[in-house]
């Protein structure tokens, strides 16, 4: 007996929401100023998508982003096996990249999704930390229905006007962020709360000798990686970092104290006080002295 072909379906579901920004919009936009970063082309929700199932083989030339909200699905990058997708997946896949994707047949994802294009797109991709190729992370099925990504879609479906489409790409930036700083739903810390974790201890030892490895492995990481991941978030190396904020305390007490300078390099940290009024020269643009006469405020 021949069985009957799976339904497969691209679009059409009970209660979707979708908008498409069409060709002629996207080319007249491109080069906006306020757009040419991050141009939302495509978005929607997807309640219980039954026999949602989509292969492309070439990719698409935007991204895609697809947040899993309730139900069971998944993805496949290329010729690789198939990746699950359960409520908190943020599957990312990256333009020009073969894929595939589609909903479990016995409990159907309900999905928001967006597709996108611009400057800052391979910069929110590392951010997040996703892989070249593309992939998948996961936070809280909570925390993935706070994302609100369907304002992306509900910021065009209001129109195509350059201030509609720059609020669409503000919803996607700050899904994104928020992505970003959401700790993983595996129990692992996301970048970003690693490294406010390392701020914070510098803060309450900002007299005491600093070590990297030691930060490196209060953070569960190598060296190497933790120092990577430190300048993306704060644009300085840990060192460097702690340096400036002892520095910045070293500017309060030269305000707020009658120390001498010597006191305050002492207190701040430094033995040798001619290495701390180089370190502030260079840092600051002033010596500790002169710093201290520049009238504030």
């Amino acid at each position: 007996m021949i069985m009957p072909r799976t339904r497969r379906i691209r679009e059409g579901f009970r209660g979707q929401r979708i908008v498409v920004l069409p060709t002629a919009v996207r080319e007249r936009v491109q080069t906006h100023p306020l757009l040419c970063g991050l141009l939302v082309t495509d978005s929607g929700i997807f309640p219980q998508a039954e026999s949602h199932f989509i292969e492309r083989s070439h990719g698409t030339s935007t991204t895609l982003l697809i947040i899993c909200l309730a139900g069971r699905g998944w993805y496949r990058l290329g010729g690789g096996p198939k990746q699950v997708v359960t409520p908190g997946s943020v599957v990312w896949l990256p333009a020009n990249q073969p894929h595939a994707y589609g909903a479990s047949t016995k409990n159907p994802w309900t999905i928001e999704w967006a597709h996108f294009h611009g400057n800052e797109v391979a910069s929110w991709q590392e951010l997040l930390g996703i892989p070249l190729m593309g992939g998948s992370l996961s936070i809280s099925p909570a925390a993935a229905g706070e994302l609100n990504l369907g304002q992306v879609w509900a910021h065009l479906d209001h129109g195509y006007s350059p201030a509609n489409l720059a609020a669409a790409g503000g919803a996607l930036r700050s899904a994104l962020a928020r992505i970003a700083q959401k700790p993983n739903h595996e129990g692992q810390r996301s970048a970003a709360e690693r490294v406010a974790s390392s701020v914070a201890w510098m803060k309450n030892r900002l007299a005491e000798p600093l070590r990297v490895s030691e930060l490196a492995s209060r953070s569960g990481l190598s060296v190497a990686h933790y120092t990577v991941l430190f300048r993306r978030q704060i644009g300085f190396s840990p060192i460097d970092w702690f340096l400036r904020l002892r520095l910045q305390w070293a500017c309060e007490l030269l305000d707020t104290s009658q120390s001498s300078i010597g006191e305050i390099a002492r207190q701040t940290g430094f033995a040798d006080p001619y290495y701390f009024t180089r370190c502030f020269r260079r840092i600051v643009g002033l010596p500790p002295r002169q710093y201290r006469r520049v009238q504030k405020g």
